[in-house]
């Protein structure tokens, strides 16, 4: 891939290794044709496309992932593009209202607590809702570009095209939102931090990073750090780690309270959750 793929996605590389990429392999095992581009650069985790199904439209259901993200309808005759916030709990798929059967799906996932959209539009005012992206995004072309375009790398070079100079623009080289700051801490710590140890590790005080959770991401420290947690667990599941293993390891009181948090997230026990993914389908999206 050349141009803007090559170029900027060496980007970060130093804070690869405390990056968790935010997965929501409920929703598309039972897609068809996906395929994933892993970009983890700018505030982008990765470029998804896939094909709806009668299956996925059924049984599919989307989880916590802490993060944003824009998906489009391709082959429309008109833009149909929608950006969508957090979830604090499950969805079924009629949550995703831009999902209908034989469509064809490009989506853009971001990164946990590092989403941008365009001019900066308010992360935070996104939490359990959604908004069409042609009321936010004013470049026409991209998003017809996009939306005509039957090449997943062309498409993701469309897209980068527009979003990588506003990204500039709004921040400087060597200036990152604070935000970012804390949600790496976190993230390194796999979720198992609270606010006084946070406020510690940062600086700053609990309430004035309550504050700033709620204003730049839209989710309390300690509910963004629940969801950090979580999908390290379906990481370590798709490993096919032993659950008492999982719960010691990321900070779970007992095997009992990872259970009662994964089934409040998905509705379902991890066991369940395992048996339900098809080979290689954790790994992969």
């Amino acid at each position: 891939m050349i141009g803007l793929l090559q170029r900027y996605g060496s980007y970060e590389s130093s804070l690869k290794e405390k990056i968790i990429i935010p997965k929501q392999p409920l929703m598309v095992q039972h897609s068809q044709g996906y395929e994933c581009f892993d970009y983890r650069a700018y505030g982008i985790s990765h470029f998804y496309r896939f094909q709806v199904t009668p299956e996925m439209l059924e049984t599919a259901t989307i989880v916590p992932d802490g993060t944003v993200d824009i998906v489009f309808r391709c082959g429309q005759d008109h833009v149909d593009a929608t950006c969508y916030g957090a979830v604090l709990k499950m969805h079924t798929i009629d949550y995703a209202t831009s999902f209908h059967l034989d469509d064809t799906i490009f989506g853009i996932r971001f990164l946990p607590g590092k989403a941008f959209l365009p001019k900066g539009y308010p992360i935070g005012s996104l939490t359990e809702t959604s908004i069409p992206l042609p009321e936010i995004c004013k470049d026409q072309a991209m998003m017809e570009g996009i939306t005509k375009s039957t090449d997943f790398k062309e498409q993701i070079q469309l897209f980068l095209n527009a979003y990588i100079p506003d990204y500039q623009n709004y921040y400087s080289p060597d200036t990152r939102p604070f935000s970012y700051c804390m949600v790496d801490e976190i993230t390194k710590v796999v979720g198992i931090i609270n606010v006084n140890e946070l406020s510690q590790s940062v600086g700053y005080t609990p309430r004035y990073i309550n504050r700033l959770f709620n204003n730049e991401i839209g989710l309390p420290p300690k509910t963004f750090s629940k969801i950090i947690r979580f999908q390290n667990v379906l990481l370590a599941l798709g490993k096919d780690q032993h659950i008492s293993t999982i719960a010691a390891d990321m900070g779970y009181y007992d095997q009992s309270h990872l259970l009662k948090e994964f089934k409040q997230f998905t509705g379902i026990s991890p066991l369940n959750y395992r048996k339900s993914l098809t080979a290689g389908t954790a790994l992969r999206i």
